[in-house]
């Protein structure tokens, strides 16, 4: 992937600042621990109405342990800089056409930023064969991925991460040709 700068008239939604540049390209490995930060400040902001601070933190920590160490140059992962900040970063499977991550920073839910790297992942997915994306979604993020056209597709609807069960909602959206 290269990296590619979007400015506001690249967003669906139009809502990010006319003054901010977007820029959506690979992560660096220096950056692993500032994307591990804003995973959490994501979590605790965006999940805190679905789920509880142990839930919260055993998200957290199961991505902190697995996001990274299995074979990182087998996914596709992608980081949304803003203003040379990290802002949001996204995740891909691309053998199974899973969503591993998608994450916006806190403070930046809603402007955007996810529809941009949900359709960057989608790109990637359909530029490599895939024919439908899949993932287990929180329960805070559902409305978002129906808004893209996921639907509600059979699994389990709890993981169990660090030991807790945390309901989610598996999703896939099928491509069409």
């Amino acid at each position: 992937m290269r990296s590619r700068k979007l400015g506001p008239s690249s967003t669906p939604s139009g809502r990010l600042k006319r003054t901010s540049a977007l820029e959506l390209r690979p992560i660096r490995f220096e950056e692993v621990a500032v994307i591990l930060d804003l995973i959490q400040r994501a979590i605790e902001r965006g999940c805190r109405e679905h789920y509880n601070p142990a839930q919260r933190s055993a998200v957290f920590l199961t991505y902190a342990q697995g996001l990274f160490a299995e074979a990182p140059g087998a996914f596709v992962s992608i980081v949304a800089v803003e203003s040379e900040e990290p802002v949001g970063f996204a995740q891909l499977d691309p053998s199974a056409g899973r969503l591993r991550a998608l994450f916006v920073e806190g403070d930046r839910q809603g402007a955007g930023i996810g529809s941009l790297l949900l359709s960057e992942i989608e790109h990637q997915a359909r530029r490599r064969g895939g024919r439908h994306l899949t993932g287990a979604m929180s329960l805070n993020a559902v409305p978002f991925y129906v808004r893209a056209g996921f639907r509600p597709c059979g699994g389990p609807e709890r993981l169990t991460s660090a030991g807790l069960a945390v309901p989610v909602v598996r999703m896939e959206k099928l491509f069409r040709s």
